[in-house]
């Protein structure tokens, strides 16, 4: 990125925009692979390595989902 957004973008393969397109482009494939969660909704079943709901999950309370601690990525 050369950080001017009107830049054409030299790559290959071709891509068919400007900067500003590629920046937007990305940003959207990084939201879209994003997840998070409150801490302790999902487990790892030990037996087949699989993320699964955690079976005895309540949800937080509205102050405590506040506090960054409570969060944790999928």
């Amino acid at each position: 990125m050369s950080g001017d957004l009107n830049a054409t973008i030299d790559s290959n393969p071709p891509f068919p925009g400007k900067e500003r397109h590629f920046l937007r482009a990305q940003l959207a494939r990084i939201f879209a692979a994003t997840q998070i969660a409150p801490k302790g909704l999902y487990e790892i079943d030990e037996e087949s390595g699989k993320v699964r709901f955690a079976e005895e999950f309540s949800v937080p309370a509205t102050e405590e989902l506040k506090s960054l601690e409570q969060w944790g990525n999928v």
